[in-house]
């Protein structure tokens, strides 16, 4: 059996593209950044002091430590550090969760001089891994003229856990923990990358099943989930003032809506009970339940949550859930930043890579490469509707420039589909131009797994708009029992055809 003693845990985050870790003992937990107090400190790197509940911990930005300048870039979360008893913010732009390694294959670093380096050496992550630099706790308490916040151990106290060697104690981890109507949930903090009070939620052609629309988050349209639809519990009440979380996914980010981000508390892995898998609806989600009397008792923490334990979600899981996968891959973008895109996906056409599809009802269910989808706008009555019988519809405006919008339906069936509160405009560029495809309704966005090719009968293809809309191409998409074979639509082929025969009827 592999021996554990060697082996600890780290908490990694990234700031100015560096990837860095820090002891898990030594880490408290992970709050929204906020706004910071100023403090009367000459150091450059003391940039502020932020509010734990109570308590003004002094916040240091590394890259001005490490010789850089700041910049306006926001960072939205801070990591707090706990040494001796002594509390320190450090400013970080996302947290990359926690991991272990074996203490044996730290690659230690040496200096010249004989200042000490807040960089000890660096790591490879057991998960995924990436090279992660070692922060040495020790040299960051004692930067010159860094103040540090001592422990307080009532009230909003940190007890130190754990070390490396006693095998006794036990490490307990940073929790967030959540309110949704009557139901409280936790869920690891290091795998939250930021939570935000009152996000605005904009209309969104997303907006079906338990996403509610998108919200701006650092110059992206961020998918917003409701958290309770997710699990199968229900749905938010939208009469009640709402909070959300991001998580961070290999493709993007998503955001869960709640209704209370309530505090963050260190548990241990031993407090988490089990729950029945039929107790339920969506298991998998969850790792147990925390019973509250598990909850620190001082304050009113405890009397805040009204339920008798909190659902422990599982965060790897609902990172990994192909649905939501699917939506945290979704950015709605500029043209400037699609071109960048467009050119990203043709580097990618060869490798292993597997591309997502969006898929629609058109007379059956239908799916196009979401890597040609410029926005995604609802139908709405701005669209004048042109009075003729051909699938031209009307133009819209879309960013300053008149998008004409055809109806995909006639155009492929010769049928007009029925305009209704579901129908949306898939706004695809060509050549610099914009065409939008009205459809009656979104599905899903999701991987595919398999894209075969049927032969095509009829002599060679030419680039025609017959030959455009009757696709000889398939996409597998889905898994388990929702695995289904569907034909594919080449958006911008078919645009491009379109556009070329309606200028030789002109």
């Amino acid at each position: 059996m592999e021996s554990t003693a060697a082996k600890s845990g780290f908490g990694g985050f990234r700031i100015d593209g560096m990837n860095l870790g820090l002891p898990m003992q030594n880490l408290r937990e992970v709050i929204p950044c906020g706004v910071l107090t100023k403090l009367p400190c000459s150091a450059g790197y003391v940039i502020g002091g932020i509010d734990l509940r109570g308590v003004l911990v002094p916040v240091i930005d590394l890259r001005i430590v490490l010789g850089g300048a700041a910049t306006t870039q926001p960072f939205s979360s801070v990591i707090i550090m706990v040494h001796e008893n002594k509390l320190l913010g450090l400013l970080t732009e996302a947290v990359t969760g926690v991991f272990t390694g074996d203490v044996h294959d730290i690659n230690h670093a040496t200096f010249a001089t004989a200042d000490q380096s807040i960089f000890y050496g660096s790591i490879h992550r057991n998960d995924d891994g990436t090279l992660v630099n070692l922060l040495s706790p020790a040299a960051l308490a004692m930067l010159k003229d860094v103040p540090m916040t001592q422990c307080n151990h009532s009230g909003s106290a940190i007890t130190v856990v754990y070390g490396e060697s006693t095998g006794q104690k036990e490490k307990a981890l940073p929790t967030l923990l959540l309110q949704c109507n009557q139901i409280a949930f936790a869920i690891d903090a290091m795998a939250v990358y930021t939570t935000l009070s009152d996000p605005v939620i904009e209309k969104s052609a997303l907006a079906m099943g338990s996403c509610r629309g998108v919200i701006e988050h650092a110059g992206n349209k961020v998918p917003v989930l409701d958290l309770l639809q997710v699990c199968g519990l229900g749905k938010l009440d939208s009469a009640i003032s709402t909070q959300a979380f991001i998580l961070l996914l290999p493709k993007g980010m998503v955001a869960f809506l709640v209704n209370k981000v309530i505090d963050v508390v260190r548990i241990s892995a031993s407090d988490v009970i089990d729950v029945p898998d039929y107790a339920l609806p969506r298991p998998a989600l969850f790792t147990g339940a925390l019973p509250k009397s598990a909850l620190p008792a001082a304050g009113t923490l405890q009397k805040s949550i009204l339920a008798s334990q909190l659902l422990v979600l599982n965060s790897a899981a609902l990172q990994s859930d192909t649905q939501i996968s699917a939506l945290a891959d979704v950015v709605i973008m500029n043209r400037a930043n699609a071109r960048q895109h467009q050119a990203a996906s043709a580097g990618h056409e060869g490798g292993d890579r597997k591309r997502n599809m969006i898929t629609y009802l058109l007379g059956s269910e239908t799916a196009s490469p979401f890597e040609q989808i410029r926005e995604i706008l609802p139908f709405t009555c701005d669209i004048p509707i042109f009075e003729q019988t051909g699938p031209m519809l009307g133009m819209i405006i879309v960013r300053g420039r008149s998008v004409p919008v055809v109806c995909l339906s006639r155009l492929i069936t010769g049928c007009p589909a029925q305009i209704s509160s579901t129908a949306s405009v898939l706004v695809v560029e060509i050549d610099d131009e914009a065409m939008g495809f009205a459809i009656p309704a979104l599905k899903s966005i999701e991987s595919v797994q398999w894209e075969p090719e049927l032969p095509r009968l009829g002599g060679p293809e030419h680039d025609d708009l017959m030959h455009a809309i009757h696709s000889n191409k398939l996409a597998q998409i889905g898994d388990g029992n929702a695995i289904r074979m569907l034909p594919v639509l080449d958006l911008e082929k078919i645009a491009r055809a379109f556009r070329t025969q309606q200028l030789a009827l002109a």
